[in-house]
């Protein structure tokens, strides 16, 4: 048996009675786990829905083939998170988030620094503790970062200009490009960053967790920031998650 805290992602119906979580685990990444009965029974039914983090002890099977199969044996609820599925909004955000994890492909390694971010995250959504589109750019930034696609933010790639008035980031090659030195500045794969956005950008990418999520913007930059992460995302996904579609509906 293994024992393991996870943040349940998804729920898929499985039979009549069962069903199958998709869990992010700091340990394992995202893993899945069948629950039989699931759907009907009492004992399991809080700690095992989306957006609980629970305490999971489950068996591992493997078939001839070699691949695993987990089964749950019991499940105990750290954290439920009700608050979220009080606003169908807020449900749609952290179903987004739950899109975006799921898709990073982290199975079957370490996440520590993701859950934590992921954790973090659920908690200030829950408890309205910051501006929901601004808490969704700092979760989608930051979670490329933690997963090794944070960008080159020192300095312009060619001369190392720290800041200027206009930065150029490309998103094609993940880098900065001042004025001087960008050599395409009318790209479709550019976009200019003042120096307080790009103060912004830093921030979300290299402040430690304690500060993280301890700061607000005016609506001006939360448009402009807005813009960069879903690129980012974008380029990088190279997907549509439809839970996103979905906030942008309700909002």
């Amino acid at each position: 048996m293994t024992t393991l805290k996870g943040l349940i992602l998804k729920e898929t119906d499985s039979g009549e009675s069962s069903k199958s979580i998709c869990v992010l685990t700091a340990e394992m990444g995202v893993i899945y786990i069948y629950v039989r009965g699931g759907r009907k029974s009492t004992k399991t039914v809080s700690a095992t829905q989306s957006f609980s983090y629970s305490e999971l002890c489950f068996e591992e099977k493997k078939n001839a083939n070699g691949q695993v199969s987990r089964y749950l044996n019991s499940s105990e609820p750290v954290k439920l998170f009700y608050n979220i599925r009080l606003d169908a909004a807020k449900v749609a955000l952290a179903s987004y988030f739950s899109e975006l994890l799921i898709y990073s492909g982290t199975e079957g390694q370490e996440c520590n620094e993701v859950m934590r971010l992921a954790l973090n995250t659920l908690y200030f959504l829950d408890e309205g503790k910051m501006q929901p589109d601004l808490l969704k750019c700092v979760f989608e930034f930051r979670l490329l970062c933690e997963i090794g696609m944070r960008p080159k933010l020192v300095g312009c790639a060619f001369c190392f200009k720290y800041e200027d008035d206009k930065m150029h980031f490309n998103f094609l090659e993940d880098r900065l490009e001042c004025e001087s030195c960008c050599p395409n500045p009318e790209s479709v794969h550019t976009m200019i960053l003042d120096k307080q956005l790009l103060y912004i950008v830093r921030y979300i990418a290299l402040t430690e967790y304690e500060k993280l999520f301890y700061f607000n913007i005016s609506d001006r930059y939360l448009k402009k920031l807005t813009e960069f992460t879903e690129r980012y995302v974008g380029y990088h996904f190279r997907k549509k998650f439809g839970a996103l579609e979905f906030y942008k509906m309700l909002k």
